[in-house]
């Protein structure tokens, strides 16, 4: 439900304040390779801040195929199309290991007649995202930066980013987020995030994409124009996964004239969730069977 309740500045005032009990000096760089020079922050920094949005929502349903041509996302978002996202391996699937595929099958089997929560979407139940889901859900978001840090606020269910940019080491291995530990550094124009410490309860997308605690991130956003950051990621867990592969995205400035935050969350009495777990039970009683599928976007 969208509600006139979330006030993203004071949502990032409020981050900023809480990282500035801890200074750090900024590191900012520079590369010649880099062939835009954008404007810079007083420490350096390539300035990104402001209210961007991924052309990439068709990716949350399924980010091998994008979007079912039957799908009930809003089709006029500012910003957002439904392109392919992976760019490797070649063939555009996800490289899964035959133990792991086998239980992703089971997933898509779940999902078709879902009859307990674990065959339920994570983001339908409103659980966090992940990275790099959290990143072409619906919604935009709101980079802010401050030396030593960039935050990120995003429209979709109350989530945000701090991450550090002073070269600490991530949390022990004993501690798993929904959204990882998320640590940046700048090489010239590109801001490299490099995510560990998952949990192993989210999903890339609404098709059962799973991964385990063992997830590895590497997102790179490089400043293209004052108008465009091209978005990289590379994903690698050697627990489910032959090799690593990799996902391409633009994000674009949202210029939607007067365009608001609006916060989007549940609101009390909503029964999407026992709904559709009643009708997955009433269809597997009633002997229906199959695997929840997508077709690659034309």
């Amino acid at each position: 439900m969208k509600d006139r309740v979330f006030r993203p500045m004071m949502v990032m005032a409020a981050l900023l304040a809480v990282v500035l009990l801890v200074p750090v000096p900024a590191t900012g760089q520079v590369s010649a390779a880099n062939r835009w020079n954008p404007p810079r922050l007083p420490d350096g920094q390539p300035n990104m801040q402001g209210l961007w949005i991924f052309d990439a929502v068709g990716s949350a349903h399924s980010v091998e195929d994008g979007r079912e041509p039957e799908s009930d996302i809003i089709q006029d978002r500012v910003g957002e199309r439904n392109p392919i996202v992976m760019v490797e391996p070649a063939d555009g699937r996800i490289p899964y290991r035959p133990e792991a595929a086998a239980t992703r099958k089971e997933l898509l089997a779940g999902i078709f007649t879902p009859t307990k929560l674990e065959h339920v979407d994570p983001h339908v139940r409103c659980l966090l995202d992940g990275v790099p889901r959290i990143n072409y859900v619906p919604g935009g978001m709101q980079i802010g930066q401050i030396p030593g840090y960039v935050v990120i606020a995003y429209e979709s269910n109350h989530t945000y980013r701090v991450i550090p940019m002073d070269g600490r080491p991530h949390v022990g291995k004993n501690v798993t987020l929904w959204m990882g530990d998320s640590l940046g550094r700048w090489e010239g124009n590109t801001l490299v995030v490099d995510v560990t410490n998952f949990n192993n309860e989210t999903w890339f997308d609404a098709h059962g994409s799973f991964h385990s605690d063992a997830l590895h991130v590497v997102e790179r956003w490089t400043i293209v124009s004052d108008d465009r950051i091209n978005y990289e990621v590379t994903i690698e867990d050697p627990k489910v996964f032959t090799r690593p592969w990799k996902m391409a995205i633009t994000v674009n400035r949202n210029k939607a004239k007067g365009y608001e935050v609006w916060e989007d969350a549940r609101h009390e009495g909503d029964h999407d969730v026992e709904n559709i777990l009643q009708t997955g039970r009433r269809d597997k009683e009633a002997g229906l069977t199959g695997i929840h599928e997508h077709h690659r976007a034309r």
